[in-house]
């Protein structure tokens, strides 16, 4: 990733990545969390629809983090000191909880097996080990509740920065009609 001084917002990419990410993790999140909600027989198909979207948004990451190490250029930090510490500290644990919590994601699924839309079968490797399928389960609903948590105070740090200090932090990865050169 390049830093450039004179850029006031991130690369098109890298904000498209930012937001279909976010929007990923909270549909991933908020579908889990109503599954009591639902009515029995539409839970197979939330759950092959959650295990889909948790694909793409595998996906999504792994082309992130190409982007990121090749083409991605980025604005250097506003911050300084302690906050662009926990800037960069945020970042990094964003990144690792995320990414823990899909590989959590795709274990649960190879452990268990999975009829997917009734159209694909997945293979379980212990589909009859009910106290592994429910520590992995467990593992995989905590980190995502931790990836909300710290997503949230990322979002909230943003808010701070957009409202209290008025540095206009947030229109860097906010979306903007191209500038003609």
């Amino acid at each position: 990733m390049q830093h450039n001084p004179e850029q006031a917002r991130y690369d098109r990419p890298s904000i498209v990545f930012h937001w279909l990410t976010a929007a990923l993790v909270l549909l991933l999140w908020l579908m889990a969390q109503s599954e009591a909600l639902l009515p029995r027989e539409w839970r197979h198909g939330m759950w092959s629809f959650h295990i889909t979207a948790g694909t793409v948004l595998v996906l999504v990451y792994c082309a992130r983090l190409l982007w990121l190490m090749s083409s991605a250029t980025r604005p250097v930090s506003i911050n300084a000191g302690v906050l662009r510490l926990a800037e960069r500290i945020t970042h990094g644990l964003l990144y690792a909880l995320l990414a823990t919590t899909l590989v959590l994601g795709i274990v649960n699924v190879a452990a268990r097996g999975w009829d997917l839309f009734g159209i694909v079968q997945i293979p379980g490797f212990a589909p009859e080990d009910r106290s592994l399928r429910r520590s992995i389960n467990g593992w995989h609903e905590l980190a995502a509740n931790g990836l909300l948590i710290l997503a949230a105070a990322h979002a909230v740090a943003a808010l701070y920065h957009q409202f209290v200090r008025r540095d206009g932090l947030l229109r860097r990865m906010w979306f903007a009609p191209q500038e003609n050169s």
